[in-house]
């Protein structure tokens, strides 16, 4: 079935919700084709503008999904009916509960000394039969890192560069990887790990976890500018489109 996509300021979303998702990625996990999924947000938008590799390779993958509740609003005043978020955090989680199901295996990519090695261990508890193929927290130009990867024979990689190094990584290697779905994941490592708390549940629920953030990272001011004021500022003057 053909998905609906619209085009935010040049960069494409998809139109799909949770259960579309889940379904998705079963049939990826049958499926030896690699798929690379974006998780967007506004941020990411905004530098694609200025950024023409990253514009193509988002605009290039399987799927386009809306990770951030801008991006939702955006989608939705383009005309696609999006019912919710599916962001990366929360796809991480239901991407090991399903790897438990299929006895499937993940492989985390990225993020400082034994992150990787931490999100593994949270995963694999928090989701028992998730098999852990393994973990890196290498850099986005080493080049043993596709090597390290594949020889896993991981279905499922999550990678943690930050944007836009993260998802030019995945176009660039994941047929070399062997992996089934390729997922670019930003912080949703730290968060596993403990490093980076997650918000509170009523952060969460009012669609404050920028605000959640900013507190515990006042650092992201910049980025929290773009997302919030810029981001919205371009979608109301400049043109957007949907398409079938």
């Amino acid at each position: 079935m053909p998905i609906k996509s619209s085009h935010i300021l040049g960069i494409r979303l998809d139109q799909v919700n949770w259960e579309e998702l889940m379904d998705f990625f079963k049939q990826f996990l049958e499926q030896n084709k690699p798929k690379q999924i974006v998780t967007l947000n506004g941020e990411f938008i905004i530098q694609a503008q200025t950024n023409n590799d990253f514009r193509q390779v988002i605009n290039s993958a399987d799927l386009v999904i809306p990770d951030s509740n801008n991006v939702l609003w955006a989608g939705r005043r383009s005309g696609l009916k999006l019912a919710e978020t599916t962001p990366g955090s929360e796809l991480t989680l239901r991407l090991a509960r399903l790897a438990a199901q299929k006895h499937s295996s993940i492989f985390l990519l990225g993020g400082r000394d034994d992150v990787p090695k931490r999100a593994g261990k949270f995963l694999s508890s928090y989701a028992p039969g998730c098999r852990i193929a393994g973990y890196s927290n290498g850099e986005f130009d080493n080049p043993e890192l596709v090597d390290e990867v594949a020889a896993s024979k991981a279905d499922i990689v999550l990678v943690a560069f930050g944007a836009p190094k993260q998802d030019i990584w995945i176009a660039r290697n994941k047929q070399a990887t062997g992996a089934k779905i390729l997922v670019g994941v930003g912080g949703t490592l730290d968060m596993l790990a403990g490093v980076l708390p997650r918000a509170p549940y009523l952060f969460r629920f009012l669609c404050l976890e920028w605000l959640w953030r900013l507190m515990i990272q006042p650092s992201r001011w910049r980025r929290t500018w773009q997302a919030l004021v810029v981001f919205p500022w371009l979608v109301l003057t400049r043109h957007n489109s949907v398409e079938q």
